[in-house]
């Protein structure tokens, strides 16, 4: 039995179950109130002064003297339509939860985590602590619970994340950080932050949604207090606990503290940064090299986490640039987080929905080179002509170039790990593998190529028996 207490040094000890570690693909969801205006200029910058290009940070900006989606919003809709007059807007009425997990489930996803109460306290499911939600008004429906049951029935775990540690807009009260008892001020103001008011206001939102919903994991988002004042570790220690009842393998991120790598900080300093919870959270970026923490990469499949519709086509991961993106993440011993932004009818746009599809594709033929891999020696291999990733899984070492090498495949193995010969090699392809030979020049393999298969984006070619020096 489990007997987790409130303190960072017991609470570092919780172990990453081997789930988390092994499915390497989780689906975010952005879709609330602000998916009915759904915009924000594509060009800002993350924590602008007065613009972002996430279109969820709406409720913020719309109040914002002097910011692009304030002069959108008074040209759109006027001076006098506030925030909470867009939740009538907020139908769902295209939404069917079971298409969402069938397209999550076929593209490969692990989990999927849904933006539970985003920060404009709107809860996406039944409370008893806020009339304004989503079983009550928009869509009427309890949205968390209906799509915890898609997923969980297709062998998917779920979670809502948590936003409401810094809510900028909290309907039935006035401003434009709502609650009264949150202290307002820029989007990063060290002066911003919830009383104790607030914070009993806030943890019992987020304990109803634990026991109603037992999610797999913990997701917060961008503390606007030490997680002293949040109470955040009584919070994660009653979780674990109660995990361990449930009998679930769980895991935490590492925003429920100030120094989360979250989306404001630079990620070459990481290093100089002490981080709490199970694994650390850059946002729309990545490691330069393998991390020994777990880690989890969170991004849109566009600028923005929310639908916005200011983005076209171009604005967009094309599918091989996501499969790219996730190899690299994966080869670091990472996860990768990515986002749909659904429109407020609750259908999820093309653009999202190709590239998804695309690397579902991918993963159809090269799947066993990723999920259940971990790190190898190295990441990248700095002798072939083309990029390539490595990961490990099963006694087998796999190459993945990121684009077709030709005839011919260098890779620098010998110089990581003691290696006599490859008793075994094959390109991964659609219909089978296909047998190569592999030979030794020197400190390189060189791996002979088939004609180039019938599939896009990467290239994993498996490698028999190379140990791991990392399981050593």
């Amino acid at each position: 039995m489990s007997d987790y207490q409130p303190t960072w040094e017991s609470l570092d000890t919780h172990e990453i179950p081997e789930w988390y570690h092994d499915v390497k693909l989780g689906i975010f969801i952005h879709w609330g109130v602000y998916s009915v205006p759904a915009w924000a200029p594509i060009d800002a910058e993350i924590g602008g002064e007065n613009a972002s290009p996430y279109a969820e940070w709406y409720p913020y900006y719309m109040y914002e003297e002097g910011s692009p989606t304030r002069e959108y919003h008074r040209d759109t809709y006027g001076p006098d339509v506030e925030y909470a007059d867009f939740i009538d807007d907020f139908t769902a009425e295209n939404w069917d939860p079971d298409q969402w997990a069938d397209l999550f489930a076929d593209v490969g996803a692990g989990y999927v985590v849904l933006t539970g109460e985003h920060h404009d306290g709107f809860p996406l499911w039944d409370t008893h602590y806020a009339k304004y939600n989503a079983a009550e008004m928009g869509p009427e429906r309890d949205v968390v619970g209906d799509l915890a049951a898609a997923v969980r029935d297709r062998d998917l775990r779920f979670a809502a994340s948590y936003h409401a540690n810094f809510n900028y807009y909290q309907p039935g009260f006035e401003g434009q950080f709502g609650h009264p008892d949150f202290r307002g001020g820029a989007v990063f103001d060290e002066d911003a932050g919830p009383g104790s008011e607030y914070v009993d206001f806030m943890n019992a939102k987020h304990r109803e949604l634990i026991r109603e919903y037992e999610p797999d994991l913990l997701w917060f988002d961008v503390p606007k207090a030490d997680a002293d004042h949040l109470r955040a570790k009584q919070l994660i220690a009653d979780y674990y606990n109660t995990a361990a009842e449930w009998g679930k393998g769980v895991v935490v991120n590492d925003r429920a503290s100030v120094d989360a790598v979250g989306p404001t900080i630079d990620i070459e300093e990481a290093d100089d940064e002490e981080f709490h919870g199970d694994f650390v959270t850059p946002e729309y970026t990545s490691f330069d090299e393998i991390r020994d923490e777990k880690w989890e990469c969170c991004r849109g499949i566009g600028h923005s986490f929310g639908y916005n519709r200011a983005e076209d086509d171009d604005d967009h991961l094309t599918p091989e640039e996501l499969v790219h993106s996730f190899v690299d993440i994966v080869s670091k011993n990472g996860n990768l987080l990515i986002n749909v932004g659904p429109r407020a009818d609750g259908t999820i746009p093309e653009p999202q929905r190709e590239t998804l599809l695309g690397l579902g594709a991918w993963l159809d033929t090269n799947g066993e080179a990723i999920f259940g891999s971990r790190p190898w020696a190295v990441a990248e291999d700095d002798t072939s002509d083309v990029e390539v990733r490595y990961t490990y899984a099963d006694g087998d070492l796999y190459a993945i170039a990121l684009d077709w090498p030709g005839d011919r495949l260098e890779l620098a193995v010998p110089q990581h790990v003691d290696i006599d010969g490859v008793s075994d090699a094959a390109l991964l392809a659609p219909d089978a593998d296909v047998a190569v030979d592999v030979t030794r020049s020197g400190d390189e393999l060189v791996v002979a190529l088939p004609e180039r298969p019938d599939t896009d984006h990467a290239y994993a070619v498996r490698l028999s028996a190379i140990e791991n020096p990392r399981e050593n």
